[in-house]
């Protein structure tokens, strides 16, 4: 019975458009808290208003029922900044008549079209006092003060994803115009031919001659030539919205969180027809939605019932799971089978950023990709990969790592592959990794998927075990198969070491495994992105990446590994052995390179050495430079449970490591000299310190309270109360 006052203002997350044709509202007193219910129906889209409650009820419609104790409006366009002329109150009264909305909307309008050229991007007043402001790449983020939802550790690897998206997307357009214009052309080259040969020659006769008419080198002139002369990243960002809305590209991003990753990519990838943010939280799915409109995307947010194909954004509450294993239908098909029926269509690109493992995730990852399409996989989990609990590693990924390792990074991300890999050939498809590396606390990879049979055949060459010494670095690496024949159809297994302990110290191999043999990188992909990286233009980036000079470091290191040799020595590790000084890495490569043979470093380990010379070369170099500075002694503890290092040539004997290694003679003649050039690196930021103090994983993050958690605390309250009252 007394007037209400209606005051616009930003703050949740439900944008409304005015123009209203009818406004009724109906209130019910009830100690001081109204239930209130509002019927918008929208006639034009002009400008647009904030619309948000002050409520702990989630909301994702334009039509809303809700008990709120305060509600509070503000009208402000999208691209300009708040007016404090348009937060006064403009309406008094106790119902909202057609007229006095339609009236008080036209007000609005008259000051939002003073103020348009007014714009502010930041619109910091509307920031709620319990959130704050995160900005990352093109997209502005609010979360919630005190909740772990965002880790500033994880922006380079949005970054890198970003990055790695963008060139999918320009292959992706690359493979679709050649293959079209492959077919053309051989269409073209066949109608020539045809039309100079007689009516009479039957169709085996007919397509004989065509057969060898056909100047294929001409047509594989004439489309290389198209490939090399098109800028591909140009002609991806001349896409019409029309192309991305027939033919774009579709991301999952199965654990979006708060969707700060998606609505990048939505912002940041040219060609993308549709994102969908999932996560099985409600409270992330509720601020995923509330970012999306405070992102100003709103207009093309899709409702849970949108069709697959419909261009958008799509904030689902869903199992990651579930929704891979129901979008595994192959685009472009005529007739579907009835299982087809019920599935939805694969996706261009998934993302998989668990908190942990992405074990679970990898069998309907690798199933809900289009032929060619790339899946994005992050595992945090590396106190299993890494070796500190090789059980659990074995549980999850199949394969067993090397406690204490020196190469537990590289390993790591070897076991991830393999484990894709063979998800992956079970459905007939193999994988092609663009990108493996490992970032701060976490393994990040970016592989492609094809479905090639002849691939899986072969897959056993990709696939060994790594036979690591007991008591030196020194290590083998066997693949699981081998050629069969001299032409390579036929697969036979593959033979193991012939040596039975390892060659310099005697001691008895441990072995891990399986593991991914096959390259990390596609290096062609790397350099590309290096040059860009150096070369920031519109062309490649809508937004400066804000870890641009680390990024360009990491992937410059990528871009001089030997990405084809598995695993690698380091310095400290062999000095440790044989208790010498460590000689300079620039000498010890340039000895490896004398020696005839391939060496490089790798990304994450500043002192690793990758080569692809043998065990007795490296350790012949070692023996090499203890000559010139003589080595300290060794005290090696001898395991009384295995007796490893006992010496095999008289029981209760103990010779070390380093005096075995040492009195080898070399079979090399030893070089140190660096050779010119070779010294010479690309300045780049390398192996940057971490930024901050405590720069690592957070604690997982947390949502709303489960209704069990809820139901105890009542139920406490209650048994707590009943007490009290007895007591009395």
């Amino acid at each position: 019975e007394s007037p209400l006052s209606y005051e616009f203002s930003n703050i949740r997350s439900l944008q409304l458009i005015p123009r209203f044709v009818d406004l009724s509202s109906s209130f019910l007193a009830s100690r001081n808290t109204f239930l209130f219910e509002v019927r918008f129906h929208i006639k034009k889209s002009s400008s647009s208003i904030n619309c948000k409650r002050r409520s702990s009820v989630p909301t994702s419609s334009y039509s809303s029922s809700c008990s709120v104790n305060s509600l509070v409006f503000n009208p402000c366009s999208s691209s300009s900044s708040t007016s404090s002329a348009l937060k006064r109150s403009i309406m008094s009264t106790t119902t909202a008549s057609t007229d006095d909305a339609v009236s008080a909307n036209n007000k609005c309008n008259g000051e939002l079209k003073k103020e348009e050229d007014d714009k502010d991007k930041n619109n910091n007043d509307d920031i709620p006092e319990n959130k704050e402001l995160i900005v990352e790449g093109q997209a502005r983020m609010l979360y919630p003060k005190g909740l772990v939802f965002y880790n500033p550790v994880q922006v380079q690897n949005r970054d890198v994803s970003i990055l790695m998206c963008n060139m999918h997307v320009e292959r992706r357009a690359k493979r679709q115009m050649m293959q079209t214009h492959k077919k053309k052309i051989y269409r073209q080259a066949r109608e020539d031919i045809i039309a100079t040969l007689p009516d009479t020659l039957s169709k085996n006769d007919r397509d004989r001659l065509i057969d060898s008419r056909m100047d294929r080198e001409k047509i594989q002139k004439e489309l290389s030539e198209m490939e090399s002369s098109t800028d591909w990243a140009q002609h991806v960002r001349d896409k019409t919205k029309e192309d991305t809305q027939k033919g774009g590209v579709r991301i999952l991003d199965a654990l979006a969180a708060s969707g700060l990753r998606s609505i990048r990519y939505w912002k940041e990838i040219p060609h993308v027809k549709q994102v969908v943010i999932n996560d099985m939280d409600e409270a992330a799915v509720d601020l995923a939605k509330e970012n999306v409109c405070y992102n100003q995307v709103q207009d093309v947010l899709l409702d849970d019932e949108s069709d697959d194909n419909e261009y958008g954004i799509k904030v689902q509450l869903g199992d990651a799971t579930h929704v891979m294993y129901m979008a595994r239908r192959p685009p472009n098909i005529e007739k579907y089978t009835p299982t087809q029926l019920m599935q939805n269509e694969q996706f261009d690109i998934v993302d998989l950023d668990p908190y942990g493992s992405a074990a679970p995730f990898l069998d309907a990852a690798v199933q809900s990709v289009v032929h060619g399409g790339m899946i994005n996989v992050t595992c945090t989990d590396m106190a299993a990969l890494g070796g500190a609990h090789p059980e659990t590693c074995y549980g999850r990924y199949a394969a067993m790592p090397i406690p204490q390792g020196k190469y537990l990074q590289e390993l790591a991300l070897r076991i991830l592959l393999h484990s894709i890999a063979t998800t992956a050939a079970k459905y007939g498809r193999t994988i092609k990794p663009i990108l493996s590396v490992g970032m701060h606390f976490y393994i990040r990879v970016f592989v492609e998927v094809y479905d090639d049979k002849a691939g899986v055949n072969a897959l056993s060459l990709s696939i060994g075990t790594v036979y690591q010494s007991t008591r030196c670095p020194s290590f083998h690496v066997v693949p699981h198969g081998q050629h069969g024949n001299k032409s390579g159809t036929k697969y036979q297994p593959a033979r193991a070491p012939t040596i039975p302990n390892c060659e310099e110290t005697g001691a008895p191999f441990k072995t891990a495994g399986p593991l991914w043999l096959g390259p990390l990188h596609d290096l062609t992909v790397v350099d590309e992105a290096v040059r860009r990286l150096e070369n920031p233009s519109t062309k490649y980036f809508t937004f400066p990446l804000k870890t641009q000079k680390p990024l360009h470091g990491l992937l410059t290191s990528v871009s001089e590994e030997l990405s084809d040799i598995p695993l690698y020595y380091t310095i400290p590790d062999l000095c440790k052995t044989v208790g010498c000084p460590a000689p300079p890495t620039k000498n010890f490569n340039a000895a490896i390179i004398n020696a005839g043979y391939r060496v490089s470093g790798y990304h994450k380990v500043p002192n690793a050495i990758k080569t692809d010379a043998p065990n007795y070369v490296v350790w012949d170099i070692m023996r090499a430079w203890c000559q010139q500075y003589p080595p300290k002694k060794v005290k090696e503890k001898k395991n009384k449970k295995t007796g490893e290092n006992s010496s095999p040539e008289g029981k209760g004997k103990f010779i070390s490591a380093a005096e075995k290694i040492l009195s080898i003679e070399p079979k090399i003649k030893v070089d140190f000299t660096i050779p010119e050039g070779s010294s010479q690196q690309k300045k780049a930021q390398r192996f940057p310190p971490n930024p901050e103090a405590n720069w690592g994983p957070k604690s997982r993050a947390t949502g709303y309270k489960r209704k069990s958690e809820t139901n105890d605390v009542t139920n406490n309250q209650i048994v707590s109360e009943t007490k009290v009252s007895k007591l009395e």
